[in-house]
């Protein structure tokens, strides 16, 4: 009886502290969902995204059109990128040295963003964003996983380039 009770009082406090923990990052990406992009109100980046909108509205994300609204306004993505973690170019122009809230803000912004591009969707983007990132079969296959889970791609999704079993370890060694 007394080891039923010990390990129900492990488990009950095993319990809490995940919900803490949890409740931690969760705070994390509310915070980060409240400051997003908030230099985009700065002057440098407003008023050169602000030229650029109707040309920006009518160019998919990826496209030659897109990368010419880009090149327009150089200086205001540089000043954006260099100042929002979220952005690869934050960390040298890859997810290396990004932290998970980072990268779930960089695909909540993928999502957001691509909303605006008028013929393409989440899913018709994440090949050219993989690319570009330099974003690895592992982390390919979380995000897509993600996504799916999430409902935000339908789930046969075949964008990530990966053998039939990208595990490395023999069936890991999962922690409680």
């Amino acid at each position: 009886m007394n080891n039923e009770f010990d390990f129900l009082c492990d488990v009950i406090l095993h319990v809490g502290e995940v919900s803490e923990a949890l409740e931690e990052v969760a705070s994390e990406l509310r915070k980060r969902g409240m400051a997003h992009d908030r230099t985009k109100f700065q002057e440098l980046e407003f008023d050169a995204f602000v030229s650029t909108r109707d040309k920006f509205k009518k160019a998919n994300y990826g496209s030659k059109e897109y990368q010419e609204c880009i090149d327009a306004v150089k200086p205001a993505v540089d000043h954006h990128y260099a100042n929002n973690r979220h952005h690869t170019s934050f960390h040298g122009g890859t997810i290396d040295g990004m932290n998970l809230v980072d990268i779930i803000e960089m695909v909540c912004d993928w999502k957001a963003a691509v909303r605006r591009s008028p013929d393409k969707n989440l899913e018709d983007t994440l090949e050219y964003s993989f690319d570009k990132y330099g974003i690895g079969d592992q982390m390919q296959k979380i995000i897509v996983t993600t996504l799916e889970d999430l409902g935000w791609i339908e789930p046969q999704h075949q964008a990530v380039n990966s053998q039939n079993n990208s595990n490395t370890k023999e069936d890991k060694n999962e922690m409680s």
